[in-house]
């Protein structure tokens, strides 16, 4: 039975409830362990539009300090508050948001990408509409140049929602491209797990992150995974995980990661 949940959001972002909302339900919900992972993004100049969902740099600090304090008051021989941030990856700014995170004791960072360039992967259906078939594949291969960078930093622990860009149903003509495999393979190359996000299956293209076909070619390559909720709302904190533990034994996986000061751990499904 699953019983971790890492990628979820409070209000310190673009949830919908407070850290003691989320963290009060999780413990209510059975999980044995659960964590915030609300966003952090520094693009590279103020025309993104990201100041009303994302942590400002300045204030981890207290993003930190109230999870701790959750974490000090909540934890019990069966419920363990992990720390984690989800980080939105720009080449510009990396090293600078990489270095400051590193004061701090987060049990894992999650690396995310919800731009390429300007263009807004998950927003809105809108941006998406304008494109030609032709500009929905080179998005797509943008989008999968740009994770390949992210990976081989070596900097996150695990990646969110692998193929976000299939959110609202404008897929590329050829969905297991070249540099999807490229993809792939810097994820087995690096050791570095891929979530199954199951808020995927809420969305218009009613399905995880990954969808079926993508996780079964990962475990093919030896690519380790974990399911998360990406919960915005307490009663998301558990949604569809019965769906993605099937998934899991479907694809072959009896093994799935857990995080504790930075460092994975596979523990049985």
């Amino acid at each position: 039975m699953l019983k971790t949940s890492y990628h979820n959001h409070s209000t310190w972002s673009d949830g919908k409830s407070s850290p003691e909302e989320m963290f009060l339900a999780a413990k209510a919900s059975g999980l044995a362990e659960f964590g915030l992972s609300d966003h952090l993004a520094l693009p590279p100049d103020d025309k993104y539009g990201v100041e009303s969902w994302s942590v400002k740099l300045e204030q981890v600090n207290k993003y930190v300090d109230e999870c701790l304090l959750w974490k000090k008051r909540l934890d019990d021989e069966n419920f363990t508050i992990r720390l984690g941030i989800e980080i939105d990856f720009f080449e510009e700014s990396h090293d600078k948001v990489i270095g400051h995170l590193s004061l701090f004791p987060f049990d894992y960072l999650i690396g995310a990408i919800h731009f390429l360039d300007r263009f807004p992967i998950d927003h809105y259906p809108e941006p998406w509409q304008a494109l030609s078939p032709e500009q929905v594949d080179e998005t797509w291969n943008g989008y999968w140049r740009k994770t390949q960078k992210l990976i081989k930093t070596g900097d996150f622990d695990f990646l969110a929602h692998i193929d976000l860009p299939k959110k609202f149903n404008f897929l590329p003509s050829e969905f297991f491209s070249p540099e999807l495999e490229a993809t792939l393979l810097a994820l087995r190359d690096s050791d570095m797990p891929i979530e199954i996000n199951t808020a995927g299956w809420a969305k218009p293209c009613a399905e995880s992150y990954p969808g079926l076909p993508l996780l079964q070619r990962a475990k093919q390559l030896g690519i380790p995974t974990l399911v998360n909720a990406d919960a915005h709302r307490p009663e998301d904190i558990m949604q569809f995980f019965p769906q993605a533990e099937q998934m899991l034994r479907k694809c072959g996986y009896q093994k799935v990661c857990q995080f504790k000061q930075r460092k994975k751990q596979l523990v049985d499904v």
